[in-house]
C-alpha cells in the first residue's frame, strides 16, 4: 500500500505542477501567388513587296516604305518586355530558280505609322518593350540581289517573327 501511495502522490505532484510532457506544435503559412498576363498574339499584317525587278538590278525596299516593308504587330501585356527573334530566307525561289535576298533592316515602333521608330538588325535576337497599351509594330525591309541572268518568275520566301515574354 505504501508503494501505491507514493505513485498516486508522484502523479499527483505531477499534474499539480505542471510538469506533465506535452508535444509542441508551430506553423506558418506563406501565399502561392502567380500573375496571368494577356497572351501574345503576332499577325503578319503586311508582306514584304518588291514589285518588279529586272535581271542584273538590285532592288531594296526600305523599312519606312509604308506601303511595301513589310509588318508585324503585336498585342500583348501592356508595358511587358519581350524578345523579337526571326527566322530570315537568304534565297526567294520560284520553282528551282533562287533569287538572293540580303540587307535585312527592321524598325519598331508603338504606332503603325512607325512614328518614333527604333531600328534594329532582324537577323539577331532584339529587346523591346509592348506600349503602354500593349501594342508593338514591326517593319522588315531588305534588298534582292538578281544575277544578269535571273529567270523570270514570281519568287517567293518565309519571313517568320517569333515574340517571347
Amino acid at each position: 500500500m505504501r508503494n501505491t501511495t507514493r505513485l498516486t502522490l508522484a502523479v499527483a505532484a505531477l499534474v499539480v505542477t505542471g510538469t506533465v510532457a506535452q508535444a509542441q506544435t508551430n506553423n506558418a503559412s506563406i501565399t502561392a501567388t502567380a500573375t496571368v498576363l494577356t497572351p501574345i498574339n503576332v499577325n503578319g499584317a503586311q508582306q514584304l513587296s518588291f514589285g518588279n525587278v529586272f535581271p542584273g538590278v538590285n532592288k531594296s525596299v526600305a523599312v519606312a516604305d509604308l506601303t511595301n516593308a513589310g509588318r508585324f504587330d503585336v498585342t500583348g501585356q501592356a508595358n511587358a518586355p519581350v524578345t523579337l527573334s526571326f527566322t530570315l530566307p537568304v534565297t526567294l525561289s520560284s520553282g528551282s530558280n533562287t533569287l538572293p535576298i540580303d540587307s535585312y533592316a527592321g524598325v519598331r515602333a508603338d504606332n503603325n505609322l512607325e512614328t518614333g521608330g527604333i531600328g534594329f538588325v532582324p537577323g539577331a535576337s532584339n529587346a523591346a518593350t509592348l506600349s503602354a497599351a500593349g501594342l508593338l509594330y514591326i517593319w522588315v525591309g531588305a534588298r534582292v540581289t538578281p544575277a544578269t541572268n535571273q529567270a523570270q518568275g514570281t519568287y517567293t520566301g518565309t519571313i517568320t517573327m517569333t515574340v517571347v515574354y
